[in-house]
């Protein structure tokens, strides 16, 4: 037998330490969760053995960068080996070597540190904010306390999976548009300043009077040439002024409300903010946080400062004695069926298994919205670029045609 140091959270999620005597790490902490605690770290005690005092600070000098992949890969490993007994340390250990991320293994090799000197798991992570985000950290912090962070981080994980779906949905769909688009800008960059400039010398040794749509853009041209720094910078100025701008919080607060009402892309946008809005607290609350800290955790997760500040209000109006689906009506923001069904899920006191229906259902009209989306778009740009080359093949030809004509 051996003796070993064990670090355990009761039902309440208070920390204790100890030693205790078995076979192997398996047989303590098989015992201690008979016991009826969660384990957190255990090693073999020996006490000969030096201990040294550890630096948190990341070697990299860079904070490194985990995608969502990275993070579902993480939490659903690390639940899956909890739920086979292996201790959170071990779990943390084998993971860090496990990731092909090395920047995010270092990571976690420092959270496996942090943790055996004392801290709690949602501690841990709550250092690298920009890593592991408010949903995260308020996900694990409900599984500690409650004993169940192995089925927390399946949820993590299954979220992260849907988030990263998503995303992908969203990119997919605008993916041809952009390659139109640029592909409709090089080939008019191409004609005007290479081709056209041809046809000019031609029409010059004619000695012809040009139409009316030839001098328009021939002017345009020579504008664009004597004071291209005018136009480009311009351009790219406003551009970038207005990208500044909306990274500044005042301009995120003013795009993220703008933007819900925009031609086509707005009513995507809202959609998948109340899509994110209930999976995450559909998660939060499953895993046994409280409402109203709950709707905190996901003001700062739905990814708009518009939704934070209306989860925020919804909050506010919860402590004051108004229930959830009564907060929630009151915002047009979120469209009426899920004021209904968030009224149905109290009702019935199945409130977590309603918000995951109102994903669900999300979800299906996101990716029937997508796909729609793209057949609108398609013959609009379509009928924009034909109209862009006519313009462009008119102001080429007619001269031709007028030169035809004389000769005749």
């Amino acid at each position: 037998m051996s003796n070993f140091l064990y670090r355990v959270r009761d039902r309440s999620g208070q920390m204790n330490q100890g030693t205790i005597e078995a076979a192997n790490e398996r047989e303590a902490a098989a015992i201690l969760r008979e016991r009826g605690y969660f384990v957190t770290s255990i090693s073999e005690n020996r006490p000969t053995i030096a201990k040294q005092k550890i630096s948190f600070t990341s070697s990299l000098g860079v904070k490194p960068a985990a995608s969502l992949q990275d993070l579902a890969l993480f939490s659903r490993g690390i639940s899956t080996m909890l739920e086979a007994g292996v201790p959170l340390i071990g779990a943390l250990q084998g993971m860090g070597r496990q990731l092909p991320n090395k920047g995010f293994a270092k990571v976690i090799d420092e959270l496996s540190h942090k943790i055996e000197a004392g801290l709690s798991f949602s501690q841990a992570i709550a250092e690298y904010p920009k890593i592991f985000n408010r949903v995260f950290q308020g996900m694990v912090q409900s599984g500690e306390a409650g004993g169940n962070l192995d089925w927390a981080l399946t949820r993590l994980a299954d979220y992260l999976d849907w988030e990263k779906d998503l995303r992908d949905k969203v990119q997919s769909a605008t993916y041809y548009p952009v390659i139109l688009l640029v592909a409709m800008v090089a080939a008019s960059f191409f004609m005007v300043y290479f081709v056209f400039p041809q046809f000019v010398v031609l029409f010059d040794s004619f000695n012809i009077d040009l139409p009316l749509p030839t001098l328009l853009m021939l002017n345009f041209i020579q504008f664009v040439n004597s004071y291209w720094y005018l136009v480009y910078g311009g351009l790219f100025g406003g551009a970038a002024a207005f990208f500044l701008y909306v990274k500044s919080e005042k301009g995120r607060r003013w795009w993220d409300r703008k933007r819900h009402d925009l031609p086509l892309f707005g009513e995507l946008f809202r959609k998948l903010v109340v899509s994110r809005f209930c999976w995450i607290m559909n998660g939060l609350m499953r895993s046994g946080m409280p409402m109203v800290q709950a709707l905190e955790v996901v003001s700062t997760a739905v990814g708009d400062t518009y939704a934070e500040s209306l989860c925020l209000e919804i909050a506010e109006k919860i402590r004051r004695g108004k229930n959830f689906s009564q907060s929630v009506m009151e915002y047009s923001f979120f469209p009426p069926i899920v004021s209904q069904m968030i009224n149905v899920g109290e009702e019935s006191g199945n409130l977590e298994m309603i918000l995951g229906k109102v994903t669900e259902l999300y979800d299906k009209e996101i990716g029937i919205f997508v796909g729609r989306l793209s057949t609108i778009i398609e013959p609009m740009l379509t009928v924009i670029i034909g109209v862009g080359v006519f313009l462009i093949a008119l102001a080429f030809f007619m001269p031709i045609f007028e030169m035809a004509a004389g000769m005749g």
